[in-house]
Formats: structure tokens, C-alpha cells, sequence
């Protein structure tokens, strides 16, 4: 499997999933699958007396009135989506993930996930997921983002940060990231796995999700320590277009991955 920083946030995948469950377009088994599929185990705890595998969880909360998984990937000073203070709200924002179990009266459960690393680089690694389960209570309707304003905070926030950065002549400190840039302008893209997202989502999430993944890379490029590449003021600068660009690439991922069963 590839390594657990290459994966997928794995609230995406539980929300993906579990919607297309809920709705009749995946079995069980598929759900199970999917989620755990860069991991050895998954537990979750905090449902039950018990400590149940995903398949067992998944059905309690079916069971207890939950129509709809809704996925938080929030980040300090960006907490869309989050209920309010408290437990689910501080472990969410500890593990820049959760996901929102909910009924139609906005009740329900937040699951976290922690991801453990077991072996080492000699004998290999595997990964073990325990999801902890919180009460929550999330009134109101969703806060979104949906795909129309993410793809255009998303356009937005790429022609914001090119211009910083060209401005700050990236070419010149990080030849690397001018041409991951030129990459994004001349729209290459690099698909999605398959078999990440089930069949009923609608092309333009995956489309979305594509471009934020892109995105995702040029920051990491771009965010490397830079040494004495830049002075005080381009460095400040340079980290508040990173800032914009990852708020706006997150709220993407967001929309993308909770796009299903909704209109565009």
C-alpha cells in the first residue's frame, strides 16, 4: 500500500463511501474496501461498550436515524463545517480531519481518526486507524463550500498566488515550483485513482479534485524552507499567498469529496 502520507484523507474516503451506502450505490463490503484500503486494521471507539470494526460502526449509526457523512478538513482560523467548541471540534482540528455522521435534525456522531505506523523502515510498516466517536450537534443547513464557490475561490486564489510569486520572481529561488506553475496554466492534469470515489460523483468534483491535488503539490514545493533564498519581506509575503492558496485548496478538497448526492 502506498504510504499513509500519500493517502487520502481517510474522513474523505468514509464520507465518499458511506453516502454512496447510505443511498443504495455501494455495498458494505465496497464501503469497507475503500476506507481501510491503505491500512491494516480499523477500530472505532467510543460507539459502543466495545471497540467495533468499520462495517459494525457504519450500521449502528445507519440504525441510529444517520442519513448523511459529511467530511471537515479544518485547519486554524479555517474551521467550516465544525459544530461549535467542544471535544470533536478539538480533535478534528488536532488531526486536521473528522468526519460528521448526522440525522436530519442536525444531530449526531463526529468520528476522528488517528493513524498509527507499525514495523519499521527495515521490515516494513503498516497502519492501524482507531476512529473516535463524539456526540455532536451541527444545526442548521451545510455551510458548504459547494463546488461552484470552490471552483471559483479555487481559479481566484491560483491567479493571486502566481502573481505573488512572479512577482517575488520565483523562477529565480525555486526553478521548480515556476514550473509547476506553468504546469497549473497550461491546465495538465493527473487523474484521480479510480476506485478513490464511487461512480455516482459528478465529473466536475473530480475535476476539482484534481486541480486542488495539483495545487496541493506546487505549495508543498513552494513551502520548503527556502534558507537565505529571501529576505525578510519576500518571505512574509511568500507565506501569506501560501496561506490564501492552501485555505482555498482545502475548501476544495472539502466541496470535491462532499459533492455526492447533491446538486452542481
Amino acid at each position: 500500500m502506498s504510504p499513509a502520507a500519500a493517502a487520502p484523507p481517510r474522513s474523505a474516503l468514509l464520507a465518499a463511501w458511506g453516502n454512496a451506502w447510505l443511498s443504495g450505490d455501494a455495498a458494505l463490503p465496497e464501503l469497507v474496501a475503500r476506507v481501510t484500503a491503505h491500512d491494516d486494521d480499523h477500530l472505532v471507539v467510543g460507539l459502543a461498550a466495545d471497540d467495533l470494526p468499520v462495517e459494525r460502526a457504519v450500521a449502528r449509526l445507519r440504525a441510529a436515524g444517520v442519513t448523511r457523512l459529511r467530511v471537515v478538513l479544518p485547519a486554524p482560523g479555517d474551521v467550516v463545517g465544525l459544530p461549535g467548541p467542544g471535544p470533536f471540534t478539538a480533535a478534528a482540528l488536532a488531526a486536521s480531519e473528522g468526519v460528521l455522521a448526522l440525522r436530519e435534525d442536525g444531530t449526531g456522531t463526529g468520528l476522528v481518526p488517528t493513524l498509527t505506523s507499525h514495523g519499521s523502515p527495515f521490515d516494513g510498516t503498516v497502519t492501524t486507524v482507531t476512529w473516535t466517536a463524539y456526540d455532536v450537534s451541527v444545526p442548521g443547513p451545510d455551510p458548504g463550500p459547494y463546488l461552484h464557490d470552490a471552483e471559483h475561490d479555487l481559479r481566484r486564489g491560483v491567479l493571486e498566488c502566481v502573481g505573488t510569486l512572479r512577482d517575488l520572481d520565483v523562477a529565480r529561488w525555486r526553478p521548480e515550483v515556476a514550473e509547476a506553475l506553468q504546469d497549473l496554466r497550461r491546465a495538465a492534469r493527473a487523474g484521480i485513482d479510480e476506485e478513490e470515489l464511487p461512480g455516482g460523483y459528478p465529473p466536475r468534483a473530480r475535476e476539482l479534485l484534481v486541480r486542488a491535488r495539483q495545487l496541493a503539490g506546487v505549495l508543498s514545493l513552494a513551502g520548503d524552507d527556502l534558507g537565505g533564498a529571501v529576505d525578510t519581506r519576500e518571505a512574509a509575503a511568500r507565506e501569506a499567498a501560501l496561506r490564501e492558496l492552501g485555505r482555498v485548496v482545502r475548501r476544495a478538497h472539502v466541496a470535491a469529496y462532499n459533492a455526492y448526492g447533491l446538486p452542481e
